[in-house]
């Protein structure tokens, strides 16, 4: 019982790492649990990564003359 709760702990904690990827929590914490959480990490480091968007503001070159 206490191997289980331990694996689960290790997998939640691998399946952080992918929230910033395009796997995503859910499919990390799976792979994690179900295959091993070495083989869940290997699997998210290949995995890319979200770009996350930075908005600009752009002004229109009428607004500025």
């Amino acid at each position: 019982m206490e191997k289980l709760v331990f694996l689960v702990i290790i997998a939640a904690l691998v399946a952080l790492l992918g929230r910033n990827r395009k796997i995503g929590y859910g499919w990390s914490f799976v792979l994690c649990l179900f295959l091993s959480p070495i083989i869940g990490l290997i699997i998210i480091l290949f995995s890319k990564k979200v770009d996350s968007v930075d908005f600009v503001d752009v002004k229109n070159e009428n607004e500025q003359n």
